[in-house]
Formats: structure tokens, sequence, C-alpha cells
């Protein structure tokens, strides 16, 4: 059952936030992080903390979900190395850069890549950084930059979408608040007509393209992309925990073609799409809409991997490009690839659970009062939703915590309701897509081959200012709402600032430099 231990309850994702990014150890931030929640929990005693620990990390490899999830993983890092080892990335790379010839393409073309596969965040993530690196490689775009760009188009997207994997959960969280205030109105159409108030969300994806457009970049990203396009550097010169560096050292086959990356591919695209079709009863009658809510996506991913793998392996072989033998070594070494990254995510839902059982959610939401004015709701619901999202790294979680408050708060202070359930999801989505510890922002950082930490510290600048500005936007819709007003109000800001602060970036050094060269 879960307790409320009060401010207590903060210190596990603080302490594992706040160690990642200092000493940039993440596994270790998480397990420290995890340990201090259970040393809490189990009332400061250590023994009993010590076989709390061990157990809370053995649930997360032995949940049916989170088990395939972790499957999951592991075959698509094999047909990574597999795709590697057969040439067929390479040849992609040379393919496309027949047709993509500048960094803003090869940018533009990787938010379309992620825009496009929609229906799951975790497929997202590992595919469309994998696919991508060897093209945004060779136009020296940073690995943070892709891992960056492949974030914000994975849950922001994902949310956005009415047939996406997310809807059926959200969904029944609205219909449930609806069912205890007597609402009518159906809880898909509320969700549906909600969408254009997820400011954040919508944020997020127009960032990536305003900033590959017109290369305001600003902050530590602004820093990578220097050097990457001044040394060819894409990671930072001696990085250590780069996810996926194993698989670079494969040395691909002369006879590689570009089909040896797309038939994989092709396959995984197609039999996810019919296991998330098979699992959600689409077969047995259900409609597509209702088979692709109530669908088991962890499932329909392990099938479309599994599959994948078979595909790439016999169509290698019967190509003569790689030898069965060579290909089992090669899924081998995919799959060691993932091992941080398998870490990573079982510490992260550790950290989550404790943080459930601590009541870290429920503090937090308790801030938010029933008295305040109706036009306030919205921001205060969103700033509430997006600290604990990012506190436990969770937007479903968050979801789940800040709906069943923030309906009937809605209608008590007479806030408009369909901004009211935006401001929450997108108040979750913050987190899901920068937190150290969400599992899309660790698959975002492995699927790009990117060090986690390197991605999260140059993110998070980014991240901040798409969710000031949507704050802004959710102040403006409090009092007005209006989704074009508040949508244009938050876009045109996000321009503005990402504007000022590239170019106080560029103005800094100069003054710097000037006052040095008087003394």
């Amino acid at each position: 059952m879960e307790q409320n231990f009060g401010a207590l309850s903060l210190l596990p994702p603080l302490i594992a936030i706040g160690l990642a990014i200092w000493t940039k150890q993440v596994i270790l931030s998480l397990f420290i992080g995890v340990a201090v929640g259970t040393f809490v929990f189990n009332g400061y005693a250590v023994l009993p903390a010590f076989f709390d620990l061990i157990e809370r990390i053995v649930a997360q490899m032995t949940d049916d979900w989170q088990a395939r999830v972790l499957i999951f993983t592991c075959l698509l890092g094999g047909i990574v190395g597999l795709v590697q080892k057969s040439g067929g990335f390479r040849s992609f790379g040379e393919w496309a850069g027949k047709r993509v010839k500048t960094r803003k393409g090869a940018q533009i073309l990787t938010w379309l890549a992620g825009v496009v596969i929609f229906f799951d965040d975790y497929f997202n993530t590992l595919t469309v950084g994998s696919v991508m690196r060897p093209l945004t490689d060779r136009y020296r775009v940073s690995r943070e930059k892709l891992a960056y760009i492949v974030d914000s188009t994975a849950a922001p997207v994902c949310v956005l979408i009415p047939i996406s994997t997310w809807v059926a959960y959200i969904v029944s969280l609205i219909a449930a608040e609806f069912t205890n205030a007597g609402i009518e109105t159906s809880p898909f159409l509320a969700y549906i007509t909600s969408i254009p108030y997820n400011l954040y969300a919508l944020a997020a994806v127009a960032m990536v393209v305003m900033i590959a457009a017109t290369d305001l970049e600003f902050g530590p990203m602004a820093k990578a992309e220097k050097r990457a396009m001044l040394t060819g550097d894409v990671s930072r010169p001696g990085v250590t925990e780069v996810p996926g560096q194993d698989i670079a050292l494969l040395k691909p086959a002369e006879k590689g073609s570009a089909s040896d990356m797309f038939l994989p591919i092709i396959t995984l695209v197609a039999v996810t799409i019919i296991g998330i079709l098979y699992t959600g009863g689409f077969f047995e009658g259900a409609s597509f809409q209702e088979a692709v809510g109530d669908a088991d996506s962890a499932t329909a991913l392990l099938y479309a991997t599994l599959l994948a793998n078979v595909v790439a392996v016999v169509w290698y072989a019967i190509r003569r490009v790689v030898p069965i033998m060579e290909s089992m070594e090669a899924v081998a070494t995919g799959i060691k690839s993932m091992v941080p990254a398998l870490c990573i995510l079982i510490l992260a839902w550790a950290i989550g659970g404790v943080s459930s059982d601590l009541g870290t959610g429920a503090y937090v939401a308790e801030i938010v009062g029933s008295t305040l004015p109706g036009w306030s709701i919205p921001i205060i619901l969103f700033i509430v939703a997006c600290f604990i999202s990012f506190s436990t790294g969770t937007s479903w979680g968050t979801f789940a915590i800040v709906m069943p408050l923030a309906v009937p708060i809605g209608l008590q202070t007479h806030a408009d309701l369909l901004v009211v359930i935006g401001a929450v999801l997108a108040g979750g989505i913050f987190g899901d897509h920068c937190s150290p510890i969400s599992d899309t922002t660790v698959l975002s950082s492995t699927g790009s081959a990117c060090n986690h930490i390197d991605h999260v510290t140059t993110q998070i600048p980014y991240a901040v200012v798409a969710a000031a500005c949507a704050a802004v936007g959710f102040l403006v819709a409090g009092l007005v709402p209006n989704a074009i007003l508040a949508v244009v109000v938050t876009l045109g800001l996000l321009f503005a600032v990402a504007w000022y602060l590239h170019r106080r970036g560029e103005v800094l050094p100069e003054i710097k430099a000037k006052k040095a060269a008087t003394h």
C-alpha cells in the first residue's frame, strides 16, 4: 500500500539525478538512489533495507511486462548488430548521402522518421537512432543532437497521435474521473479535443525543426555541435559508457547493400503493427482504434524483434553476405552492447517503484489546493506534473497520480477541463522526455550510441525552455481557453527565447575576451 513519507519521499530521485549529473556515472547513481529509498522505506533498518533492495531489483527483471521489454531490447540489439555486420548501415549512409546533402537535411530526415514511427515510443527510440546514426555521423551531427531529436519524437509524438499504444491508458484514466463526476462526454473525444492543449509535446516536437532549420543552438548542445562540426568528433573525446560502441567494432561485409538494412527494418515495422492489432483483438472483431488502444505493445515488439532477427540471418545467408555463424556472433555482440541500457532500465524502474511506495507523487500533488482561481489551475497542474514526472521518470505514473486530482479540481474551480487534461498530459511528457531516470531517455541514448549523461545534460536546457514557454501558454489558456491562441503564444515565445539564448551565447565570449584584453 502506498504511503506518504513527506519530504523524505523526494530523496531517492533527487539523489539519483544529482549524483548522475555530478559524477556522470548513471548506473551507480541510480543504485544509490534505490538504496536510499529502501533505507527510508524500511525505517532506517539496514538489514531489512538490504533484502528489500535485492528483491526490488529482482522484481524488475521478473515482472512479465518488464521482462518482455528487456528481451525486446536485447533482440533489437541483435538486429542492430546484424545490420552493422552486413554493411547495411554503411550502404544506407551512402544511399542517403546521395540524396541528403546538408546537416540540416540529415536532422530533418531524422525528425521525420521519428514522427512517422509514432505508434510506440520504445520502438521509435531504438530504431530511429540506429538507422539514422550513419547519416548524421557523416554530416558531423553530434550524437548528443541525434539523441535529442530521437527523444523529442518519441513520447511527445506518441501522446499527440490518437492511434498510438498510449491511447487506451490515457482514455481509461479520463473515463474513470468522468464517471465519478457524472460527466457524459466521451472520454476519447475529450482526449482528442485536448490534444491542441498539450503544449509541451507540441513545443518539443516543433523545437527540433526550428533548431535544425535555423541553427539556433544554445547551452551545452551548442558546444557539442561546434565540437562535431569543427573536429568531426561526434561524441565527446574520452567519453566512457557509450552504449552500442561494441557494435561499431563489427567489420561490415563488403557485399552489403541498403536492402540488408531495409528488409529487417521493414519486417520489424510490419510485424510490430500486425502484433499490435493481434494483441489488441483486431482479428477477433475489435475495431482498429480499439485494437491499437488495447494492444500489448511489449508482446508485439517481442514478436517483431524475434522474427526480424530470423529474417535477417536467413536473408544474409541466402545472399551470401554474412555466414550464419558470423551472424550469430553479430547477434551476440548486439545483445552485449545493450547490457548497460538494461542495467539502467532495471534501476530506473526500481527507483520509480520505491518512489511510489514512499508517496513521492502524492506528496508533490498535495501542493495543489482546490481554493485557487480557475485560471491558475492549468499552469499549476502542469508545473506539478512536470516535477512529479521528472522526479519519478514516468509519464504514465504521473498521469495516474495527477489526473484523479485534476478533474475534480477543474470542476470545483470552473477551469476548462480540456485545458486541464492537456496540462496534465503535457507535464507528464516533460519528465518522460528529459528525466535521467526515464526509460525512453535511456533508450534514446542507447539507440543513438550517446553517453547517457551527455544526452541528458545537453537536452535539459532545450526541454526546460520548451516547458517554460508551455507554462506561459497554459497561463494564457487558463485566462482565454483558445487552443490556437495558446499554441501561437507558446511557439512564438519558443522561437524568441531560443534566438535570445543563441545570440547571448555568441556575444558572451566576445565580451569576456574584450574584458580580458583590457586587464
